[in-house]
């Protein structure tokens, strides 16, 4: 795991309440019970607080999984 990925996982456990064995691309609020809209805008604070990249509202709608956040940072030019 890079440590960018890590990071994203250290904001994902602590907002979603999950552990690295839940952290796959394919993750989201079906499967994860406490990611709901709320959760979303707090993801979506975290990453920016972590990374410095705010997510645009357009791509917060567009969050279904994990792998659309990482995928909205490697827009925004984070590597992960």
């Amino acid at each position: 795991m890079s440590p960018n990925d890590q990071r994203l996982l250290n904001v994902l456990e602590k907002i979603l309440l999950i552990d690295e064995s839940q952290y796959r691309d394919e993750q989201g609020p079906d499967e994860i019970d406490t990611w709901d809209s709320l959760a979303s805008v707090s993801i979506a604070a975290g990453v920016e607080e972590e990374f410095g990249y705010r997510l645009s509202p357009e791509q917060m709608a567009m969050l279904e999984c994990i792998g659309d956040i990482k995928a909205a940072l490697r827009s925004g030019g984070v590597e992960i």
